[in-house]
């Protein structure tokens, strides 16, 4: 794993979707421990970065502004090298991807990983 930016904090930040943030741990883990970011007033719910490659990803429950993924994309214009996931519910899945940022549901998340992802089940 390579060395994360010094701004990236060391466990993963509780997030409005707790579940999500529960559930993602056991499996990342063995992928790339999950980080956080956080730098008031601005903060990304997790950070990956291991062989799943490197993702800022925001958790979103229902619907939500473009607005509200500010965080998410200001940290990667700052470190170019993480690709923006919004874990979502499958109708706001458009509002994240007009701002320039996959998607997936967070079901699909928490059963295989960020997008391209390999379990390594099987």
């Amino acid at each position: 794993m390579s060395e994360l930016p010094e701004d990236v904090g060391e466990t993963a930040a509780p997030t409005t979707a707790e579940d999500v943030g529960t559930g993602m741990s056991p499996l990342a883990r063995s992928h790339g421990s999950p980080r956080y970011w956080r730098e008031e007033p601005l903060e990304v719910d997790a950070i990956l970065d291991g062989s799943w490659g490197k993702w800022a990803i925001e958790v979103k429950t229902g619907r939500f502004e473009a607005r509200e993924l500010g965080p998410l994309l200001e940290f990667t214009r700052r470190h170019t090298e993480f690709r923006p996931l919004v874990l979502c519910d499958a109708e706001a899945r458009a509002t994240a991807e007009r701002s320039g940022a996959q998607t997936l549901p967070w079901q699909e998340f928490l059963l295989g990983g960020p997008p391209g992802a390999t379990t390594g089940k099987g």
